[in-house]
């Protein structure tokens, strides 16, 4: 009886998961491009409804403008009533046609990432984690590839911008530093949709983390004499003496993003042995 060789084993399993980084990754950017263009078109509908309003609310300032541009395309998107929601469509429907065209093509994207991601080994704990699931595996994956060739997570937190750099949070700066932050726009933008997905997953393991973090920014806040409240209630000129709520919710959120990652190489490595 003929005997398979291990090695020709462990070798054709590391050309599959190669395979699928690499399909992920040309799949992932795909996505992002069109999804970018989504966004464009968007941001265009958007300026027309502040165009629209503007012309019919001269005294108005531009934050009741742009509230009610807002009504407007909200309007347009689920039917709901509004005075300028015909014109409106007249001057917005081929763009909101070119929209519809470049959100199939990226459902199609989508849908082959998922479809390489249940190839991967760690795809069960993938599934297993409310809020991430699938695309979010492959997301990570099409931006990091192999996870196996991080020798530890804090590797991977800075190829997603999660990175703790000289004391301080990885961003993006010039000059020389630029190369010791590494950071990317794009990739940091991933981990963090995926994070806002995963936050409002609940009840969840993750949103929990969240949670609890929460409460210790708060407290760490506190500790530092500061006064958390909402951005819109600090006083001028007094900001050193609070912190906003916005900002402990980052602070927490981007906490609870680094244990996801972390969590998903530990898994990564367990299930590839």
């Amino acid at each position: 009886m003929d005997t398979v060789d291990p090695g020709s084993q462990i070798q054709s399993s590391k050309v599959d998961i190669d395979h699928a980084c690499d399909l992920l990754r040309e799949h992932h950017r795909n996505r992002e491009d069109i999804h970018r263009a989504e966004k464009a078109i968007t941001l265009r509908i958007k300026a027309k409804c502040r165009r629209l309003c503007a012309a019919t609310m001269p005294e108005a300032s531009r934050k009741k403008v742009k509230d009610e541009a807002d009504k407007l395309y909200k309007s347009m998107r689920n039917g709901a009533e509004h005075l300028l929601v015909r014109e409106a469509l007249v001057v917005c429907d081929s763009l909101f046609a070119a929209r519809r065209i470049l959100e199939s093509r990226r459902k199609d994207f989508e849908k082959d990432m998922r479809k390489v991601a249940r190839t991967l080994p760690v795809h069960p704990w993938a599934v297993a984690t409310r809020g991430f699931g699938e695309l979010g595996l492959a997301q990570i994956v099409g931006e990091c590839g192999d996870l196996s060739l991080y020798s530890n997570p804090a590797k991977l937190w800075k190829r997603l911008g999660l990175a703790v750099i000289e004391g301080g949070r990885q961003r993006k700066v010039t000059g020389a530093d630029a190369l010791i932050h590494g950071y990317s726009p794009s990739r940091r933008s991933v981990m963090w949709s995926i994070g806002d997905s995963m936050v409002k997953a609940s009840p969840s393991h993750y949103r929990d983390i969240y949670l609890a973090r929460k409460e210790l920014e708060v407290e760490k806040a506190k500790a530092e004499g500061l006064t958390v409240v909402p951005a819109e209630k600090i006083p001028k000129g007094k900001e050193s003496d609070y912190r906003s709520q916005g900002h402990v919710h980052s602070r927490a959120k981007r906490y609870m993003e680094k244990r996801l990652v972390r969590d998903l190489w530990s898994a990564w490595k367990e299930a590839s042995k």
